[in-house]
């Protein structure tokens, strides 16, 4: 009797140690698990590929086929309780222990060492602030920067393939004759994009095969402030053909490959520029933002994308519909501010950012089109951080309506096409033919042929509809936060048109202009689905912020993105900071801070070497073209994975064109710990301890025994 009672006791307490140990292991990682844990061999696990790309000028799904599913309208109070309860408990760790947190590196914050101790390692990781106060002191010249520059990019561009020109001995040259009139970013190298971005000498071919050596008699005008901000040009980045799509890969200049996984973009259209400032090539570069293309690369390659109020920064227009703004990719608040404050042209609000006033956030998207777990762990974990700092937050659905949205924007889109013959009459002496161009440039210049003043006229409406609701919403909640992109970042080299679609695309010409205008829609909606929210910001012309706060269990990074009314950029700014001060950045040097890289990028190459090929077996562990894990983070989280879980039918259904949508992982762990807590108490009223000795010693050495 009494052998059977201690088997039901021995089976409570063995119950109860395994559904807490994989309850506890199941929390999101904290920073302090990271600095103890990286870099472990042993854990490998295979990275799943996804099969998307992103359009720059993407669509949405109909209301009627894009309804969400349960699991992903808003949770129920209890659940969304409970689910708060687990994400403040792994926020709890970082927030209380700042030693522990993942912060910007110390090269990066600190205060600029000597030349003599300053080498490539320190220059990849150091943000641009501080490389100027290095040269106005004198401690580095900007010509030694520019070499470290040039260095890290023939280090890095055979495997990343983002930058497309250099233009060294100019930048040399130009470093050496610099004068300090107090320029914000003295001697800083600076890398600009190829598409928009024009610099004398540099390539000027929109990313059309047909426009191949085509270069810039002159420097256009953002450029120019750049360069009067105190940058020094040492070459231009990769972009997708005309900037279309929301990946970087193009017939002209091939795949760009993500720093955090070459097997993954960096996004688009300003993907080589994401790159750059990712991997460090230089700490700033410049981007261009039409419908998302500074903010989803900075979501999907860790780094910051801000879009100022179209038309208040230097080189950018204010014409009424004008959608693009040109602005950059950086890693640090300090250089975000600071580049705003040196290209600022016109008056803005002063930061209004207050308590007292909600935050809007959504679990939604624009159009009911799906949204990955790993999108809303993002959002959710901000929003309880937004909590703990005090702001109210108040969860709303979509203010606008996505398809509505989508419709104005590729109307515009396609109507810009129709420049392309004009191109192909000047460079080929003809009219644009198929095969000329990619063939989403083909369709779009095919549809702009049927497009009349009449059809932009009712675009131009549906955007000021628009831009009333959302001035409706912002009067209520000045500032309104979503995920920056509804997935991580997918395939290096996948495109979203589909086989059964590039026949219809190719031919056009039996279609009706409403035909057509649906068949973009139908060949975007793959696209649109992985970027669904930053076109908002374009079309209302209105600021926007992505903050990279979030990295999956596949170690690929994603971001939150803020929105708020127009010239009040300085309150999305002040968010900026108030997640990085409180160290929730998540940037690719935060997870590398403990690897020893010199080896690395230390080791002089030959030119065009890639450096992948001498790098060091603690450095294969965070950069890989096979599908094994693709950074320390990835490991670690390998080991407390969640089972994974695809979406649902009916949320594929929404799909059209034959877009599969990755897997990502999903956490509910609450249930184990609150099983094993049950046994745990079953085992005690049954088993009474005789001394308090007893109970606190199995509890020590559970905590011992299990501690992530």
């Amino acid at each position: 009797m009494n052998r059977i009672k201690l088997n039901y006791k021995s089976t409570l307490l063995l119950l109860s140690s395994l559904f807490l140990t994989a309850g506890l292991f199941s929390v999101p990682i904290s920073a302090a698990t990271i600095e103890t844990q990286q870099g472990n061999p042993s854990l490998q696990k295979t990275a799943p590929e996804t099969s998307q790309t992103v359009s720059e000028t993407q669509t949405s799904t109909s209301t009627s086929t894009a309804a969400l599913t349960e699991e992903q309208k808003t949770l129920p109070a209890a659940a969304a309780n409970q689910k708060e309860a687990v994400i403040t408990s792994s926020l709890s760790q970082t927030l209380t222990n700042p030693a522990s947190s993942t912060t910007v590196s110390s090269a990066t914050t600190s205060a600029p060492k000597a030349k003599k101790d300053f080498g490539l390692k320190d220059y990849l990781q150091t943000d641009a602030t501080a490389l100027a106060a290095m040269v106005r002191k004198g401690d580095i010249s900007s010509q030694e920067l520019v070499k470290l520059a040039l260095k890290a990019v023939e280090q890095t561009n055979g495997d990343l393939n983002n930058v497309i020109s250099l233009r060294s001995d100019e930048a040399l040259k130009e470093a050496q004759q610099l004068k300090d009139t107090g320029q914000p970013f003295l001697g800083v190298p600076l890398l600009v994009k190829g598409l928009g971005h024009t610099i004398k000498g540099g390539q000027n071919t929109n990313g059309l095969s047909f426009m191949a050596g085509t270069l810039s008699s002159s420097t256009g005008r953002y450029v120019k402030a750049l360069q009067d901000a105190g940058f020094i040009i040492i070459g231009q980045t990769s972009y997708p053909e005309m900037g279309w799509i929301n990946v970087t890969n193009s017939d002209l200049y091939g795949i760009t490959h993500n720093p955090w996984n070459l097997a993954h973009n960096p996004g688009g259209s300003s993907g080589g520029s994401a790159a750059a400032v990712a991997i460090g090539q230089v700490p700033i570069a410049s981007a261009s933002d039409g419908g998302g293309s500074i903010r989803i690369p900075a979501s999907w390659s860790g780094t910051i994308g801000f879009f100022p109020t179209i038309g208040v920064t230097a080189g950018n227009s204010v014409t009424t519909y004008n959608n693009v703004g040109h602005f950059a990719e950086s890693k640090t608040m300090r250089d975000t501010e600071n580049l705003f404050n040196a290209l600022l042209k016109t008056d803005v609000l002063d930061n209004s950012l207050s308590k007292n006033k909600p935050i809007a956030y959504t679990r939604q998207t624009p159009a009911g089109t799906p949204i990955s777990p790993d999108a809303l762990k993002a959002l959710d974990q901000a929003v309880v951080f937004l909590k703990s700092q005090g702001y109210q937050m108040q969860e709303v659905n979509y203010p606008i309506n996505g398809q509505q949205l989508m419709k104005a924007y590729y109307t515009l889109a396609a109507s810009s096409a129709s420049s392309l013959d004009l191109l192909a009459q000047k460079k080929l002496k003809r009219h644009l033919q198929l095969g000329d161009t990619e063939l989403l440039t083909w369709a779009l210049y095919q549809t702009s042929r049927d497009l009349t003043k009449k059809d932009l006229q009712a675009a131009y409406a549906q955007i000021d509809s628009i831009r009333a609701q959302m001035s409706d919403f912002y009067q209520k909640f000045p500032v309104f936060l979503t995920p920056t992109t509804a997935f991580p970042a997918p395939s290096a080299d996948y495109h979203h048109i589909s086989p059964d679609m590039k026949p219809r695309l190719q031919d056009m010409s039996a279609l009706t202009k409403a035909e057509k205008l649906q068949l973009i829609y139908d060949q975007w909606l793959p696209a649109w689905t992985l970027t669904p929210y930053t076109q908002l910001a374009n079309l209302t012309q209105t600021p926007a912020i992505s903050l990279p706060t979030y990295v999956t269990a596949d170690g690929l990074p994603l971001g939150i993105m803020f929105n708020t009314y127009q010239k009040n950029d300085r309150t999305l700014l002040a968010l900026g900071r108030l997640f990085e001060d409180a160290g929730l950045f998540q940037t690719f040097y935060h997870h590398l801070s403990s690897h020893k890289t010199e080896s690395v990028f230390n080791n002089p190459s030959a030119a065009g070497q890639s450096f992948y090929q001498k790098r060091s077996v603690s450095h294969q562990l965070f950069i890989s073209k096979s599908k094994q894990p693709s950074s320390p983070l990835q490991q670690i989280n390998s080991r407390y994975s969640f089972k994974q879980k695809t979406l649902s039918q009916s949320q594929q259904q929404v799909i059209q064109s034959q877009a599969f949508l990755p897997q990502t992982n999903t956490q509910d762990e609450s249930h184990l710990i609150l099983l094993g807590l049950s046994c745990l108490l079953l085992f005690t009223i049954s088993y009474p301890i005789k001394s308090n000795k007893s109970l606190l010693f199995i509890a020590s050495s559970f905590n011992r025994k299990h501690r992530p």
